[in-house]
């Protein structure tokens, strides 16, 4: 598979290296499908549910671009 076969879906601003099962689940989705996933989220840095600044890893808290370890 390369680059150009995985479609971006810009629906919520969230640090590009939070990671959930539902990024894989829900890609190709159209807008008036059902979005699955189990809440679980992990920093693609750390590997675990916390990012490099110690706090939790979630849709909320990965939204924040005051967050220390946000990227854009």
């Amino acid at each position: 598979m390369n680059q150009d076969d995985l479609h971006v879906i810009e629906r919520f601003p969230r640090c590009q290296r939070l990671l959930s099962k539902g990024l894989y689940l829900n890609s190709g989705l159209s807008d008036d499908e059902r979005v699955a996933g189990d809440g679980n989220f992990w920093c693609a840095d750390t590997q675990t549910a916390f990012g490099p600044d110690n706090s939790v890893c979630d849709g909320g808290r990965c939204s924040d671009p005051s967050r220390s370890c946000y990227r854009a």
